[in-house]
Order: structure tokens, then sequence, then C-alpha cells
């Protein structure tokens, strides 16, 4: 795995190996890590789901933009996105973590131009709830096509400045078990 990493103010990125890849701090002044950035890929294996995670909260930590409650929000939401793309692509996928002026914007692109679509989860499953989760703890999120693929990205942000999160994932999972019910 290669990582690419940039600060901002248009520096030259780095290149981490394989083994040992460091993202480094971008400079405190004009926003802690607006515009520094950090590229990998992920392969298509389930294990890469982890690697992921770390090297975006790796990132994250480093920036210090986001509190610790938003950092778990960060880390669940790149879980859910990039185990989604593994999982419907089988195929390597692309992820671009970025600071920005109001938090952290992670993008996976992957070979799968079926955009996601949110649905309520079939409560007898384990899974389908990714998507739910997303949408509750993310400032934002969205999908667009790419190239012969697509990209989809979430936004966080301190959660200071967001709805309290985990009451949101609640009040999402009980409209989801009220809908099924009814239905």
């Amino acid at each position: 795995m290669t990582v690419k990493m940039s600060s901002p103010r248009g520096s030259a990125p780095a290149v981490a190996a394989a083994g040992s890849p460091t993202i480094p701090e971008a400079p405190a002044r004009g926003g802690a890590g607006r515009g520094a950035q950090a590229v990998f890929t992920v392969a298509a294996d389930p294990r890469s789901t982890l690697r992921a995670r770390k090297l975006v909260m790796q990132a994250a930590r480093g920036w210090r933009v986001l509190d610790e409650a938003a950092l778990g929000d960060l880390e669940l939401c790149t879980a859910e996105i990039v185990a989604n793309a593994v999982e419907h692509t089988r195929d390597v996928s692309m992820v671009r973590v970025s600071g920005t002026k109001f938090g952290v914007r992670v993008e996976v692109t992957d070979t799968d131009p079926q955009l996601p679509q949110p649905s309520a989860p079939d409560l007898d499953r384990e899974s389908g709830r990714g998507l739910l989760l997303v949408d509750a703890l993310a400032a934002g999120w969205g999908a667009h096509p790419s190239g012969t693929g697509k990209t989809v990205w979430f936004e966080i942000t301190p959660t200071t400045a967001q709805p309290a999160g985990r009451d949101a994932v609640r009040q999402t999972e009980c409209c989801a078990m009220e809908q099924a019910v009814a239905a």
C-alpha cells in the first residue's frame, strides 16, 4: 500500500512506504487540518477496512480538528463506507481524507457505478444499517458518479457543531423499526 500525503499551502506530497504509513501533522496556523490530505488505496480484502480506519484516524488525530466524540463518529463512518466498497465491488478502492474548514472529509472511490441507496434495514439481518449510521453521525454525506465507478463521501465536524450523533442514531433505528413493523 502506498500512501500519498500533502500539507496545506501547496507543499509537495510525501509518500510513505507500504509497511509504515505516516501522515504528517498540518501546521496549526489557518486552521489545524485545513487543506491537509492523505490519499491511499484499499485492497479488495475485508481486512483492509481496519487498515483504512487506522490511517484515517491517524490523519484526523494529527490534524487536531475533531474532539474525541467526533473521532469516534469518524471511525465508525469510515469503517462503514470502506466496508461497503470492499464488499460490493471486490476491487481496489481509493480513499482520500481531507482536513476542511469545519472538520474532516472522507471520500471513497470504487469501481461500482451503482450509487448507494439507504433503505430500512431487515430486522433479522446483522447488516444493512451502515448508511443509516453514516446519515445519523455525519454532518453531511453523498455520492456521485466518478469515472467508471462512484465516490461516496461524508464529513464529520466537532460534536459541538452537530446534533447529538448517538441520539440521532437511536432515533433513526427506532424510525426504521417502526416502518418495518408497520409494513
